[in-house]
This record gives C-alpha cells, structure tokens and sequence, in this order.
C-alpha cells in the first residue's frame, strides 16, 4: 500500500458540490460510540429529509469507525439506539463483540522468557552501572509487558461476519458511497485512511479494527505487514476528509471534550484538601483528562482552520457539555450503564438544538433539510425508554411496539434529499 502525504492535507479545500452530505463519527471508546448512537438518533428524529445511511461520504475514528462501517451498510441510529437501550437483562450486539479478549499467546510468550529478559536487562545494568540511571532499568524491563493487553480479534470477526449477510458488504469498493475509516502507521506515524484509493481493498472489518487499537490497551492490528493504532492519536474526528471530499454539510459527533467537575459539597471525593476531584482520581484520571484535553483542542483548532479556509461549507460538531461528564461518561471503555449514556446523549443533543434553534434551522435548510422544533414525540419517546427498563414482560414488549412505531410514522414523512 502506498504511503499518504501530509502535503495533501496543506492542500486547499476544494469547492463543495451543492447538497452533498458527510458524517464524521469520532473516537471515544465504548461509552463515546454509545454517545454517538444517542446524539444520531435525535438528530434523526428531528430532521425531515434525513436519512443517514443516504449519506455521501463517512468517516470514521477508533469507535467511531465501527459506527460508520454499520450505517454507511445501511443500519439506522433508530435501530442501534433501540439496541443498546434494551433492557439490562438482554443482550446487545455490544455484548457479542468480545471487546475484552485477553491477548493471552502473547502475554504467554513474555511470561515464559521473562527469566531470561530480566537477566539480560541486570546484566546490562551491572555492566554499565556508572552510566545508568533507575529509569534506565525500569524502561528496560517494559518489554516484558505486552504490546496490548487485549486483541481487537472478537471486533474484527464479529463485524466480517456480520458484512458477509445479504445486503451488506465488506468491500470498501462495492459499497456505493465513500466510507474512510482513519488508522495510523505505528512504524512511520502517518495517517491511514482505509477506503482511500490504494487501501480500499482492505476488508472493511480489518479496517474498523485497526482504527480501534487503542494504544497500551489494544495490540496493534496487522495488515500486509504494517502495524496500525487507534486513528484517535492524531486527531479524534478527521473532518478534514469529509470536507476534501467537498460536502456542504458534515455532521460530526464527537464524545471526548475535557471534564468539569461541578463544585458541589458533600459530592466531590475527600481525598485532597483541597477537594480538586480529579487528582482526587489518581493516575488514571489525571491521564484521561490530560488525553481529552489535547484531543479536543486539536478539534478546535481544527474547526477554526475550517472555518477560514472552507467558509462555503458548513461544519456542525455536537459534544457534551463538560460538566454533564463526570455523571456519566467517566470511563469510556465501560459497556454497563449504556442505555443510561444513549438517553443522556439524546436528551442533550435535544437540547442542543433548542438551545439555538433557529440557527440550526438556516443551516440545514440551506442543505435542504428541515430542524423540526420539539414537539409531542419527545415526551413520548422518554416515556417508552422508561417502559422498556422496567421489569414487566409485557410492558418492555408494548414499549418496543410503540418505538417501532414511531420510527414507521417518521419513515412514512418526506423522501430523503437523495
């Protein structure tokens, strides 16, 4: 596979054609992909002459690629919202993934030739005892870890096999639409963009799993030789492609921004006297919030370099708030809780748009969409999520009737734009 330029990304935008839709899903983890089922399903809801899986051009990061892969095969965030919203005590697709295989041939392997790296490593400690410093030795003995602690295989072959059904493709080049999912060269450093003239041959699956091979946590995915990471370390959203690929519109929902605990008492951890509760959180947190933190002001960034260099297009970015994080979104790797993030996402992407309706409205109907303002169906569609988690049989299957339901009265309303 050839290598890709950065010069390319120096390139001026070039003009967007007239309606011409992108959907950009950024990385976070499980609990970010759940996030972005939720903000997709109000969207979808909210706007007539919308259908995501008529989309022309989807881009995908770390989680979010696997979300693309899914809609651009034509699943709606409808049915993944229902899906992971069922009830606790039903299984979802996101209970099949295996999301969790531990990589244990290659933790095996190090386990068994640990005697022998550790004498390496204090024989060369010893021999150049005057030169080296404790931290020498500890980095020394770091390749007895393994390359991650867990293996992107469950993903790749649940998703291979659920391609192969009728309808759906595992091709790149058969599926009609342009679908990028990003990964990047753990040799080189460079980006990746599977679906892109030269990586378009890659299996779709192969490609949704490298691009989710979060570093430490995922061992690298191999393909033809090359090792790919998580697409997230360089940039969580790659909107850039979208707009290289000149649409008008690119809806992008991205799920990682910087937490803000809210100083409320008798709340926050006691552990520091001064109460700051994310050093209260130790290491693991104090990391999270400083990997959100570059994350997202790479996005802003970003969308201010957009907003100067491609004024004719319109770039929509819907995230959480930060302070709503801590209640819901601490962990992006946890699969429990998640009909609590879809509902959360929903009802804060909801309101979002109210927030500022009437620009949200000029925006999209200048793509020849039309934002409906909050009207009876949202009540309604919180009281049958409510319907589902209870423990009734018969009350959690009428829910599900009546969510199929609505979703026939919206499939019923205006054509899509395409």
């Amino acid at each position: 596979m050839r290598p890709e330029s950065p010069a390319e990304d120096r390139r001026p935008f070039p003009a967007p054609l007239p309606r011409r839709l992108g959907l950009v899903c950024a990385g976070g983890g499980v609990t970010g992909a759940i996030y972005e089922i939720g903000a997709l399903a109000a969207l979808e809801e909210r706007l007539e002459g919308l259908d995501f899986r008529g989309f022309d051009v989807y881009v995908g990061v770390s989680a979010g690629a696997y979300l693309a892969a899914l809609i651009a095969n034509g699943i709606t965030p409808a049915v993944l919202y229902r899906n992971v919203t069922r009830s606790a005590v039903s299984r979802s697709d996101i209970d099949d993934l295996e999301l969790f295989r531990f990589n244990l041939p290659e933790i095996a392997r190090r386990f068994v030739t640990a005697p022998f790296t550790i004498l390496d490593v204090a024989w060369d400690f010893y021999k150049n005892r005057h030169e080296t410093t404790l931290t020498d030795l500890v980095q020394s003995l770091t390749v007895l870890l393994p390359s991650g602690v867990f293996t992107g295989e469950g993903l790749e072959k649940w998703l291979r096999t659920w391609l192969s059904r009728e309808g759906r493709t595992n091709d790149f080049r058969k599926l009609g639409k342009k679908l990028l999912l990003v990964a990047v060269n753990l040799e080189t450093g460079k980006t990746t963009r599977f679906g892109s003239p030269g990586h378009d041959h890659v299996p779709i699956s192969k490609a949704v799993a490298a691009s989710c091979a979060v570093p430490g946590l995922y061992k690298p995915v191999q393909i033809e030789g090359v090792d790919y990471i998580d697409g997230g370390v360089k940039k969580t959203a790659h909107i850039s492609r979208a707009l290289r690929e000149r649409c008008g519109l690119v809806i992008c929902v991205n799920p990682i921004v910087p937490m803000r605990y809210a100083p409320v008492h008798g709340v926050l951890p006691k552990l520091e006297p001064n109460g700051n509760a994310l050093r209260a959180g130790g290491l693991a947190t104090i990391l999270g919030q400083a990997f959100r933190v570059i994350l997202h002001s790479r996005m802003r960034y970003g969308l201010a370099r957009y907003e100067r260099e491609a004024p004719d297009s319109d770039v929509l970015v819907f995230e959480p708030r930060p302070e709503e994080l801590p209640r819901v979104m601490r962990n992006i790797m946890r699969t429990s809780g998640r009909a609590r993030v879809a509902e959360f996402a929903y009802r804060s992407t909801m309101r979002q748009l109210d927030s500022d309706f009437r620009r949200y409205r000029r925006l999209f109907a200048k793509h020849g969409l039309i934002l409906r303002p909050a009207c009876a169906i949202e009540p309604l569609r919180s009281g049958i999520e409510a319907a589902r988690r209870r423990g009734c049989t018969a009350e959690r299957l009428s829910a599900h009737l009546a969510a199929l339901e609505l979703d026939l009265t919206r499939l019923e309303g205006p054509a899509p734009v395409h």
